[in-house]
């Protein structure tokens, strides 16, 4: 998944494909404290701080563990300084994800849920996703999401990192989904992120992720797809040939990038 910024947002595109977006809760205090901060808003001593005292309080008000979210975009409305995106809490349902037919179709639905809705509406194979609306623990089913587009000036100025949206990611992934919203479960590779592609009773072969065994191949559904596929090019051509140190540390650090990607 990739971070939505002023930079990147579309409108007309979001309008279109009302894309399944993952919004990271935790965060949404630390953003209202630098708006009220930016614009001035508070009185008396803590008024009179300076700016640099209120970047170090922001810097440790950020929450260490992330909490996310699946939303939908429903509008997009102007802004005293940019745009406000409005979204809506749903709950997915994605099936059971169990071959890799299910994961592709489901990430071409996460992108464009509408259109991906058009094009299997009459097919007799079509697989059907859904999102309903959902309440999260804060009671909340809606939020209002600031994309600045011209800061304001004076105070303002100093906080221009802190103020970019932080919080709101798009081209969710399957990957994304088990491990921001459904806490790291992985019916395939049970919370392994790695399997024996040639012990798993037959669910290599749904994913296309089948091979020798004696190695640990980065599990399809957790780690996903296209990650797996490159790691088992690697695989198979050292499956008989030891490779070179250089070779198993740069595939190593793939899997730490990868596991620290996802939260893992």
């Amino acid at each position: 998944m990739h971070l939505l910024t002023s930079a990147t947002l579309q409108p007309d595109l979001l309008a279109q494909k009302k894309p399944i977006l993952l919004l990271d809760t935790s965060i949404l205090p630390v953003r209202s404290l630098v708006r009220y901060v930016a614009a001035g808003a508070f009185a008396g001593a803590a008024g009179r701080l300076p700016m640099e005292i209120w970047l170090k309080i922001i810097k440790h008000a950020k929450p260490k563990e992330p909490q996310h979210v699946a939303v939908q975009p429903t509008a997009i409305v102007p802004w005293k300084y940019g745009s406000m995106l409005h979204c809506r809490v749903v709950d997915l349902d994605l099936g059971t994800l169990n071959d890799r037919a299910h994961v592709e179709a489901a990430e071409r639905w996460l992108q464009s849920p509408h259109t991906y809705d058009q094009e299997q509406r009459g097919s007799e194979n079509g697989i059907i996703f859904g999102a309903k609306d959902t309440k999260n623990n804060n009671n909340n089913n809606t939020y209002g999401i600031i994309f600045p587009g011209v800061l304001a000036a004076s105070s303002s100025a100093s906080l221009p990192a802190l103020s970019a949206p932080d919080c709101l990611f798009n081209a969710v992934t399957i990957p994304d989904v088990i491990s921001w919203l459904q806490d790291g479960r992985c019916w395939v590779c049970r919370g392994e992120r790695g399997i024996c592609p040639g012990c798993t009773g037959g669910k290599a072969q749904e994913f296309d992720a089948f091979m020798g065994c004696g190695v640990t191949l980065a599990c399809p559904l957790c780690m996903g797809l296209e990650f797996m596929f490159e790691d088992k090019a690697f695989l198979e051509q050292y499956y008989w040939d030891e490779p070179s140190p250089d070779e198993k540390a740069a595939r190593d650090a793939r899997l730490r990038a990868r596991w620290a990607e996802l939260g893992y």
